[in-house]
């Protein structure tokens, strides 16, 4: 069965997922800034189906007519809410949205989800993808497992059937807001196995330090719950905990994080291993490696957000603010080596 699809602000992983779709038979229109795909990282995905006869200029959003399309926000964080806002018109007319972007808005610091219901009563079902993968990974068609984050049964029911391979699979759950927050804390995370691979024996506190951010990650979920009256937090905290284990089991929570830890791919990653180096300051890290989700994030919790803080969350912010030769004594204090 065919289904329509809109895919909007696609940058690599929005285009990899359409490949996706379009490989799957679906019909899918792509909105971007740019129709080219003529850029070095997007040769590099390999796409086998996207053509620029797929591609629409972006800014001709609010002028198209709305027909049954699945929509699906591709953006970074950053773009998350400019692309709401510079197309208000469009996203008042629809009543489901899906988004391949997770993390928090870095002006409210609030989770996406939150900020969404708020700024869009229209919008009464939302759905986050969100799992271990790299855009490349899904053009090569390797196998990928990921969590489809969703209050609403139908529509975690819909895009598991619709989006379903031979290689690439959706686990539904509807604890979004873990998911939402293991985005966040895996990028943190992974700059700071970035900087450890860096200045010790490469994997040694990889665990640990993903252990971290899955305990991390659990607390600022329970925060996250914290405007509820009481009996409901204390009815949403029962039900998490008697569930721990398969929320923190699913792909979106720990099989991220240890992806991105693990990755030399990952861009935060990166960034940690730049920001270890005595020559490197965090200014030219940032433009060496472009966009750090993990970076951005990081400044937000610790100044900007309802969440607050954590422990990975707040060595980050210190070593960011460090000087360059106080960076690995504040690693070794928190490793306690």
């Amino acid at each position: 069965m065919t289904t329509k699809f809109r895919v909007l602000g696609a940058g690599v992983w929005g285009l990899a997922f359409s490949d996706h779709l379009l490989n799957l038979g679906h019909s899918v229109e792509i909105f971007r800034r740019d129709t080219s795909l003529e850029s070095d990282s997007i040769k590099k995905l390999g796409l086998k189906n996207v053509t620029p006869k797929h591609i629409k200029l972006l800014v001709t959003l609010d002028d198209q007519k709305l027909d049954d399309e699945i929509n699906i926000v591709a953006v970074n964080s950053k773009g998350f809410r400019d692309l709401l806002n510079n197309h208000d018109d469009y996203f008042s007319r629809l009543t489901e949205l899906v988004s391949l972007t997770k993390g928090i808005d870095h002006q409210s610091g609030r989770l996406f989800s939150n900020y969404l219901s708020d700024r869009f009563t229209n919008i009464q079902k939302y759905g986050l993808i969100s799992g271990p993968s790299f855009a490349k990974d899904l053009c090569d068609r390797k196998k990928i497992i990921v969590s489809f984050a969703s209050l609403d049964n139908d529509l975690c029911k819909d895009m598991s059937d619709v989006t379903r391979s031979s290689y690439f699979q959706m686990t539904p759950t509807k604890y979004i807001h873990h998911i939402e927050i293991a985005g966040v804390i895996k990028n943190i995370a992974a700059i700071i196995c970035g900087m450890v691979d860096k200045y010790f024996d490469k994997g040694i506190y990889t665990n640990k330090i993903i252990k971290k951010a899955c305990e991390d990650t659990w607390r600022l979920a329970e925060e996250s719950f914290s405007h509820l009256h009481a009996k409901e937090y204390q009815k949403m905290i029962d039900d998490t905990n008697h569930h721990k284990d398969i929320i923190i089991s699913s792909p979106g929570y720990i099989g991220d994080m240890i992806l991105t830890c693990k990755q030399n791919q990952s861009r935060n990653y990166q960034f940690g291993k730049l920001i270890a180096d005595q020559e490197t300051s965090i200014e030219d890290a940032r433009d060496i490696i472009g966009t750090v989700e993990g970076y951005d994030c990081c400044q937000t919790l610790m100044e900007n957000s309802e969440l607050g803080s954590n422990g990975l969350t707040s060595l980050l912010y210190e070593i960011l603010k460090s000087e360059i030769k106080e960076r690995e004594g504040l690693l070794k204090e928190f490793l306690q080596v």
